[in-house]
């Protein structure tokens, strides 16, 4: 019995440890799934990370982002939208639905997804597990409204930032059978914040691409510069070496023959010459004969009397020619030339320049091209000119050397002389290169020092103040008053007689080791070293400023400058050659607004002028176009009967802080990179303005735009689609470019402004005669307009070249069915010489003073120009 009791008690005991250890093992069971749950998870969002990555375009990241959430629940509906605040839109980045499949989400406005459910969770920034009676509960309260289909379950939670939602990703479904609960929520929520930095990488990621792709195209431009630059000095080192050989040549061919083939080999480097003659006139000017002719139709030129040939033609207008087909006829008409001479096949284009000695012309040289597939430009013209004048000389040198040659009784004389020539040659080359290493030091005018050595004897002053603080020097920057009326005036030759003066009376200014030295134009520095103190480089100044006030003697006339000058005092150790420098020239300013002869002493007041323009700049960056800007109109009236002609569109900056007239917000706004949206916005207005008052197309609009605009097929698409948009006709506008700008790209440039012509604007070439005024612009460029600049316009009255230029422009436009603008018109003595020379439309502050609130009529329609 006892121990039946006892087998029982211990069945009893064995049942409950069974029971315990039961209750263990699914515990454990739980723990394991919870375990392989938390791996799971932790090995998505490792997947996640690494998505970020590795992708390479969004639509990849967010495809496979959706695999892996699958992975984690049910999502075989899920979308993923980002909140764009600037512009108020929802983008749906990523977007699959089995029952809205068919539905094109892309970016739709935040108030239209406002009272649905992706709106709700954007606007409480909180996540939402949203099943039926939820749904209808939201609905009932007015916080949504039923928008898609409906579903039997949805899961949203907020994409974050911070505190700030960027967007929100959503799973959903439309079975009974399939539920999310607040485990689902807290995984999903939990997932959402490693989305957030995925997506914050892929964008960083993003703009450092785009920054590298910048900074790329920045050094390809610069590479590109570069090698423009590089292409332009071998070109011109390629002239120096060809004018060299063409010079030796007298000296290393054997006779006539040989001097002349090698003298086509040298002009062939620089110019396309398979069609090349030398021709020249009998002593008594009455023929004509060709020592060297090479033509590819092999014709050969023989020796005829002077008629009336191309080659005559140079002879006789003593100026080189470029004839082409057309010239040729006009050639004709005016029966200044005959055909048939020598029975030769007609060029397409032929370049003669005229062999010139002693101021008589005993020949000509000339190339020439049958067929299109070489074209010369006028730059050939101007080139072959130029070689012309060494070939002449070299000619003359070798018929004087073969004369002397035949001449037996000086052979002895002539040997001697040759001798004593080659060791000259020796001489002067030796020479030469001394004089090469003193000309890319020094100024090729006065001799002084150029920037080059002034720049590194005061850095050398600046290395020895370094080691010696107790060394003390200045820097005197010194601008010339007067000296560009002079040079107008008077010419450059006198300009270069006035600037030798002066670099005479400064050195006689400055002691034995002070350097003085030319920068260009009417800029001298003089470096005073080793001075006592400040007081010394005063002293020199007005000294030099008294040299200046004195009278120059130049044509035969008293002519009278002076000399601003700005002092910059070497004072601490840290100082730097160019602050030296930068700060004189700043000083230099400063003593020309206080009106000229002067001297300034460089101080902080200065620096913060400086900083004052780099303000102006910064302020024009922050500056909003709509806002800050207006565009006012100016009068473009006929000289003679008052009516107007036509408009122009003038840009305003209305900032209260700074006052900017045209010429100086241009400028400004063209290096800060802001002149093509100005531009836009001005075009935009100046067209609406056309539709608005109903102007009539003989009235036209013009507009001054920046060259930029051709440089960019999508700059000059974008000026078209302005017009187009606002309703005016491209007929009715006016588009002008300034002249010194067009050099650019000259191609490019080109092609654009056709392409333009072809839309029906009317091109005005602007500030005409600013620059060097090539007259290529008027040949080759589709311009119907030339507007003469304002400042050539006002040396009119004084300056009789100007007068002549101006005329011979005149009548070359009217040849070239190009009308002639005055801009800038501020006297009536300027109208009235504007008006002798030819040109009879004219804008500028006279106008607007004379012919204020001029009423310009269109049909019915009248606005007024102010």
């Amino acid at each position: 019995m006892t121990d039946r009791k006892v087998s029982k008690a211990q069945l009893q005991e064995l049942q409950t440890e069974n029971e315990r250890l039961q209750k263990v093992i699914v515990r454990l069971k739980g723990l394991t799934q919870k375990y392989r749950s938390a791996e799971v998870v932790q090995k998505a969002l490792f997947r996640i990370s690494e998505l970020a990555a590795s992708a390479r375009e969004m639509n990849n990241f967010y495809q496979s982002l959706h695999e892996i959430i699958g992975e984690l629940m049910y999502a075989r509906n899920f979308y993923i939208c980002l909140y764009e605040p600037q512009e108020e839109l929802v983008d749906f980045a990523y977007f699959v639905d089995e029952i809205d499949q068919d539905t094109l989400f892309e970016r739709i406005p935040l108030e239209q997804l406002s009272k649905g459910l992706t709106g709700y969770v954007l606007r409480k920034g909180q996540s939402l597990l949203c099943p039926p009676e939820v749904y209808q509960r939201l609905i009932e309260n007015n916080e949504i409204e039923g928008l898609g289909a409906e579903h039997q379950d949805w899961l949203g939670v907020p994409l974050k930032r911070g505190d700030v939602t960027i967007g929100v990703m959503v799973v959903q479904s439309y079975s009974a059978d399939v539920r999310y609960d607040t485990s689902d929520e807290d995984l999903l929520t939990f997932v959402s914040q490693h989305v957030v930095n995925a997506l914050e990488r892929l964008k960083q990621r993003d703009l450092m691409q785009s920054e590298i792709e910048h900074q790329t195209a920045e050094l390809r431009h610069a590479n590109e510069s570069l090698m423009s630059e590089i292409t332009i000095r071998e070109r011109a080192e390629q002239q120096t070496s060809v004018l060299f050989a063409i010079s030796e040549l007298t000296n290393t061919s054997d006779d006539m023959n040989t001097f002349y083939g090698q003298l086509h080999r040298q002009i062939g480097k620089l110019i396309h010459a398979d069609n090349f003659y030398v021709a020249l006139l009998s002593n008594d000017k009455k023929f004509l004969h060709f020592p060297y002719h090479v033509d590819e139709t092999g014709s050969k030129a023989e020796r005829r009397r002077v008629g009336k040939g191309l080659t005559e033609y140079v002879i006789k207008g003593r100026e080189p020619a470029f004839v082409d087909a057309t010239v040729r006829q006009k050639l004709l008409k005016k029966n200044e030339i005959e055909l048939g001479y020598g029975g030769m096949k007609l060029a397409k284009q032929w370049l003669g320049s005229p062999l010139m000695m002693n101021g008589q012309v005993f020949g000509v040289i000339a190339v020439q091209t049958y067929d299109g597939d070489f074209l010369y430009q006028s730059d050939d013209l101007e080139l072959l000119n130029f070689v012309s004048q060494h070939v002449a000389v070299a000619i003359d040198r070798k018929r004087s050397a073969e004369e002397i040659q035949r001449v037996n009784q000086f052979l002895e004389k002539k040997v001697a002389e040759r001798t004593e020539e080659l060791v000259s040659e020796i001489e002067r080359r030796k020479k030469t290169e001394s004089n090469l290493f003193h000309a890319a030091h020094h100024d090729n005018l006065t001799g002084l020092p150029n920037r080059i050595l002034f720049n590194e004897r005061l850095q050398q002053a600046v290395a020895h103040k370094r080691r010696h603080p107790e060394h003390h020097f200045a820097v005197l920057f010194v601008d010339l008053d007067r000296f560009k009326n002079i040079n107008d005036t008077l010419g450059h030759s006198a300009g270069d007689e006035f600037l030798l003066e002066v670099s005479k009376r400064i050195g006689d200014c400055v002691r034995d080791n002070d350097m003085v030295a030319r920068l260009g134009g009417d800029e001298f520095v003089i470096l005073l070293d080793t001075i006592t103190s400040i007081e010394d480089a005063k002293d020199v100044a007005k000294r030099m400023i008294q040299q200046m006030s004195e009278p120059f003697q130049l044509n035969g006339q008293e002519h009278y400058s002076g000399a601003s000058i700005g002092i910059a005092e070497c004072l601490e150790e840290t100082d730097s050659a160019e602050r030296l420098l930068r700060d004189a020239d700043a000083a230099m300013y400063q003593a020309k607004g206080m009106g000229r002869g002067r001297y300034v002493l460089f101080d902080d007041s200065m620096h913060e002028s400086l900083v004052d323009s780099v303000r102006k700049e910064t302020a024009l960056r922050h500056a909003k176009v709509d806002k800050d800007f207006t565009v006012s109109y100016q009068p473009i009236v006929d000289l003679t009967t008052g009516n107007v002609k036509a408009v122009e569109a003038k840009l305003e900056w209305e900032d209260p802080r700074y006052s900017f007239d045209s010429e100086e917000l241009l400028p400004l706004a063209e290096r800060t990179g802001l002149i093509v949206k100005l531009d836009r916005f001005a075009l935009r207005a100046a067209s609406h303005w056309l539709v608005e008052n109903n102007v009539s197309a003989d009235t036209p609009l013009h507009l001054n735009l920046s060259v930029r605009h051709l440089l960019k097929t999508s700059h000059l698409n974008e000026l078209v689609n302005i017009v187009m948009d606002s309703g005016a006709k491209p007929e009715s506008i006016a588009l002008e470019f300034d002249e010194t700008d067009l050099v650019k790209d000259g191609r490019r440039v080109l092609a654009s402004l056709r392409r333009l012509s072809e839309f029906g604007f009317t091109l005005v070439i602007d500030n005409f005669g600013s620059g060097s005024g090539p007259l290529q612009f008027l040949y080759n460029f589709p311009f119907t307009i030339l507007k003469l600049d304002h400042h050539y316009i006002a040396r009119l009255s004084s300056n009789n070249r100007a007068q002549a230029m101006l005329k011979h422009i005149v009548t070359l436009c009217h040849e070239l069915n190009i009308d002639v603008y005055a801009d800038g018109l501020e006297t009536e003595t300027q109208k009235n010489e504007v008006e002798k020379q030819g040109v009879v439309i004219g804008q500028g502050s006279f106008i607007d003073d004379n012919y204020e609130n001029r009423v310009v009529k269109d049909d019915d329609t009248s606005f007024v120009c102010a």
